[in-house]
């Protein structure tokens, strides 16, 4: 008998049949519409097989359903379907394949995706012991996405190893991707693997930790293709200074740039990157090499709010004026945290000394810097930070410590949270008392009410000139609230206990190193100062002379450092004993 109808209209009988429950027509129906095409559609096919499966014909309905895997791999119905009526034959073994093999061949995006990795996940749970359970196979995706997100980049790429099914998620989750981090590195990085994650990236990497990786062509095109890189950061490696100011100009939208003390770099080739990416806002170079001549600044940057110049030449540090930074400072005026390490201020240069400018700057490191006289601060500082390893001495001397402690007076610090004085002798009473007072509104006024509260004192191997001087600072009312205090080498013994106790009641973290205080003092600190205390240094404190108070400190929860010095071999070297 002539076939009258076309497929798609056996098609549309067939569904009407299988919705009157007459299902053996609708397989009929289904047949004549199959057997009129050149290649069954999968369409056509699963409503055949669903027709079979309410005929409980199993057999048949398995049969269609592989060929629906056949015609399109893509198409997870098939997949559904197959499995489905495996499950209801109680060949779960086989279901699992089917929804694996449909796992590996459907795209992620479709939106039966999840559908499809939910049964697959349900159906292992429930045929594997516990200890054998695949956490990807247990959790919903958006958990294992969450999970991932957590781990180090190089742990990431660690799991990249452990199966099949992991690298294809892992390498499928362009997120994961977007953060570069080689620090974990210990040996030379291949060029296949950056361009690899450029590639996982999709191209919209936003930072790059670069260790162990030198291929100057790949940092290029890292710059050039990821449009949103906005950080780099160079942790070690042999680039040259024009090729990294060739890689930071390729990178228009790059916002923190460092170098570390592991890349050495030119005065000039610093001044140059500036000058190229005036859209830095966070720039650190630890480890610039000078000629000789001075910095150029020729551009405004007004975004710069982090800046970090560090001398590379340590045995001789060269002068600060080298910088420019009278120059520098109008340039970048919404500068909030500079660093400057092994500078010299010249002594003669007083312009060198002032940092006034610099209106909003928040935080101030000198560190390792050879100063001849107290610097002019803004009064906008929160944190500031004066350490040298030569114990640079503010001389009392007339007239350098009249300028000096007037040079404190005039940077009076309102706003500071955080003071650390390091390795400076000669740090007198007046200029220290001068440093933390507060200016009202009149010339004359001062008001210590309305100045905020420091919360960290550092005075590590600073020269307090008397035991009575130490006494009275920290009696000063902007010294009531601290939680982090320093005194390395400070002229600290018994009597001192009673006045810490009673000065600085909220104290954290206190270090006592290399101080005349004694077991039984540190006992009664202890008693005082309450379970707010947690950490505590007690390194070569001759006068301790057993680990009871160690002991006594960990019972009440205070994480203590102690180091005690001792000769070895009988040379008088030095080595450490340490105690918790």
């Amino acid at each position: 008998m002539p076939r009258t109808m076309s497929a798609t209209e056996y098609q549309e009988l067939g569904k009407k049949y299988y919705k009157q429950k007459e299902y053996q027509k609708a397989v009929d129906a289904f047949t004549e519409g199959i057997e009129s095409m050149s290649i069954p559609s999968v369409s056509i096919l699963n409503n055949r097989a669903a027709s079979f499966e309410k005929l409980e014909n199993f057999k048949l309905a398995v049969k269609d359903g592989r060929d629906m895997i056949k015609i399109d791999k893509k198409d997870v119905r098939g997949y559904l379907r197959t499995g489905n009526i495996l499950q209801k034959m109680d060949k779960l073994d086989a279901a699992i394949g089917i929804y694996k093999y449909g796992i590996k061949n459907v795209s992620v995006a479709d939106e039966n995706f999840k559908l499809l990795q939910g049964i697959h996940d349900k159906l292992t749970r429930q045929l594997s012991p516990p200890k054998a359970i695949d956490p990807f196979v247990i959790l919903p995706i958006e958990l294992v996405e969450m999970i991932i997100s957590y781990l180090t980049f190089r742990n990431m790429v660690t799991c990249l190893r452990v199966s099949k099914q992991w690298n294809r998620f892992l390498i499928s989750r362009t997120p994961l991707w977007i953060n570069l981090d080689l620090s974990y590195a210990k040996r030379q990085v291949s060029a296949k693997f950056v361009r690899n994650c450029i590639r996982r990236s999709q191209y919209k990497m936003k930072s790059a930790i670069v260790q162990r990786f030198t291929n100057q062509d790949v940092l290029r095109s890292l710059a050039t293709t990821c449009k949103t890189l906005e950080s780099l950061e160079f942790l070690s490696g042999s680039i040259a200074g024009d090729s990294l100011c060739e890689i930071t100009m390729c990178a228009t939208q790059l916002k923190k740039l460092t170098l570390t003390s592991n890349i050495s770099l030119s005065l000039d080739a610093v001044t140059q990157i500036l000058r190229h990416r005036p859209s830095l806002t966070h720039a650190e170079f630890h480890s610039i090499v000078t000629t000789g001549v001075r910095a150029d600044w020729r551009v405004d940057l007004p975004n710069l709010q982090k800046l970090t110049l560090g001398c590379g030449q340590e045995s001789s540090s060269p002068f600060s004026a080298l910088l420019s930074l009278p120059a520098l400072f109008p340039r970048a005026p919404n500068l909030l945290d500079l660093s400057l390490s092994h500078w010299r201020l010249h002594p003669n240069l007083l312009e060198e000394h002032d940092f006034t400018p610099l209106t909003s700057l928040t935080s101030l490191t000198l560190t390792r810097f050879t100063l001849s006289a107290f610097p002019r601060l803004p009064s906008s500082l929160t944190t500031l930070h004066l350490s040298s390893d030569n114990a640079t001495i503010f001389t009392p001397l007339a007239p350098l410590a009249a300028r000096n402690d007037q040079n404190a007076l005039d940077s009076h610090l309102p706003h500071l949270l955080s003071l650390s004085l390091t390795h400076i002798a000669g740090l007198g009473p007046t200029l220290l008392s001068n440093l933390l007072l507060h200016h009202g509104t009149t010339d004359s006024a001062v008001d210590l009410s309305a100045a905020t509260k420091l919360h960290t004192l550092s005075l590590a191997h600073a020269g307090i000139l008397e035991k009575a001087d130490l006494f009275a600072l920290l009696h000063n009312p902007r010294l009531s609230a601290l939680r982090a205090l320093d005194l390395t080498a400070a002229p600290v013994d018994d009597e001192f206990v009673d006045t810490l106790a009673l000065t600085q009641p909220a104290l954290a973290s206190l270090d006592l190193s290399k101080t005349r205080i004694t077991g039984v003092a540190v006992k009664e600190l202890l008693k005082r100062l309450g379970r707010q205390l947690k950490w505590l240094g007690l390194d070569q404190c001759t006068g301790i002379s057993s680990d009871d108070v160690v002991e006594l400190a960990r019972g009440m929860g205070v994480e203590v450092r102690r180091r005690m010095m001792e000769p070895k071999g009988g040379k008088g070297r030095a080595v450490g004993r340490y105690f918790g």
